[in-house]
């Protein structure tokens, strides 16, 4: 019994802080230094974690790290069309104006 005790405090001791490491790693597509769009650099290392890690570079800032990804991908959202309520705000542009004068152009 002491023995598996053992065993699991050992897993343990290594598991943890790997574990901790990659929580701590910046989650998604943005640059932790200034917010700007990152693009994923292939990397032989991280093959076999691609799932869960990425390498990133920052085209703004030229920073370079190891991101985490998500693990269940947000949803885009949807797009809504929205009609105009009326024209009457819009009859008081010059364009408008111009062309109910002359019916020509």
């Amino acid at each position: 019994m002491f023995v598996m005790f053992m065993a699991a405090l050992w897993i343990v001791m290594f598991v943890a802080p790997v574990v901790l490491l990659v929580a701590l790693l910046p989650a998604g597509r943005d640059c932790p230094r200034c917010g700007g769009e990152t693009l994923a650099i292939r990397s032989a290392l991280l093959r076999p974690v691609r799932r869960l890690l990425s390498q990133r570079w920052c085209t703004s800032c030229g920073w370079e790290g190891t991101t985490r990804n998500h693990l269940h991908p947000q949803p885009l959202p949807g797009l809504e069309l929205v009609r105009a309520e009326s024209d009457e705000a819009d009859d008081d542009a010059v364009w408008r104006g111009e062309q109910r004068d002359n019916p020509l152009r």
